[in-house]
């Protein structure tokens, strides 16, 4: 999600165009509270979606993108201030993760991005609201990453000897996740690796996202359900996923999660403290 926040600075590229406002006048109270009629505006608006669609073609991939964005007056956008700005794509790549559908939205109305700082400056508190579907590819591709790998490094040290998990990976049917397992067991005579799958739906707690409703589909041996259930939070594949398309320096928050359609259908904000 990281590209297509910073893809927001592209818009700055429209300071090339002449300012006719020769006062200054960018202060959040000034923008929010008059009203601003400049014929220049829609204009600059409209360039700024084409520099948009073209910077995400570029930088995200292929897709099929709507861009709206608002300002308030050209000389508060020659700073890097605007109104709002909301980006829906469909079919896209983020951080090597197949997306099928984003959209990403302002909910703050003073928004500010100073790009005359190196490296460009967050001069605003800035909170986004968002919407994601997800597929059983997306989900996979994320766990063929190295980050993964990593966690399950770090399981396996707290597990070890009862067991050495190996892979994970996913299917999606009748709406719900199920997680494919293989492991070995270190002390078993059989070095053999096994398998266990298992089902599971999910729900948001605290602003987390936590499995709920888990079946075991197939087992070696008799697991306990609650230990399955910390096991499946652990090695998480949609959290993970989730955490792979964010930035670090944005504090992501999960509101809803579903699966409809064989969907993942996830929703919540995103929110970018001012330096």
């Amino acid at each position: 999600m990281k590209k297509i926040l910073a893809l927001i600075i592209s818009i700055l590229i429209i300071n090339t165009m002449p300012v006719f406002a020769k006062t200054d006048r960018t202060s959040a109270e000034y923008l929010k509270n008059k009203k601003h009629f400049a014929l220049m505006n829609p204009i600059a608006e409209s360039t700024a979606q084409r520099i948009l669609k073209k910077a995400l073609k570029k930088e995200v991939g292929d897709g099929d993108y709507k861009v709206k964005f608002s300002a308030y007056t050209l000389s508060s956008l020659r700073k890097g201030i605007f109104k709002s700005i909301e980006i829906q794509g469909k079919d896209l790549e983020i951080e090597e993760i197949p997306v099928q559908y984003i959209k990403v939205k302002t909910l703050t109305d003073y928004n500010w991005i100073d790009i005359t700082e190196k490296p460009v400056k967050i001069k605003s508190d800035m909170i986004f609201g968002y919407e994601m579907e997800l597929t059983e590819k997306s989900i996979n591709k994320a766990l063929e990453k190295k980050d993964y790998q990593k966690v399950l490094e770090n399981l396996n040290k707290k597990a070890y000897p009862l067991f050495t998990m190996h892979d994970v990976r996913v299917r999606i049917r009748h709406n719900k996740l199920h997680i494919i397992m293989d492991y070995s067991l270190p002390l078993s005579s059989s070095k053999k690796k096994k398998s266990f799958m298992v089902s599971t739906n999910f729900k948001v707690d605290n602003g987390k996202i936590k499995a709920t409703n888990i079946g075991i589909d197939n087992a070696y041996g008799n697991l306990p359900l609650d230990k399955v259930t910390n096991l499946i939070n652990l090695i998480n594949p949609l959290s993970f996923t989730l955490a792979e398309l964010n930035e670090n320096n944005c504090k992501g928050q999960v509101e809803n999660v579903k699966i409809d359609d064989n969907i993942i259908q996830v929703n919540g904000k995103i929110f970018i403290e001012k330096k």
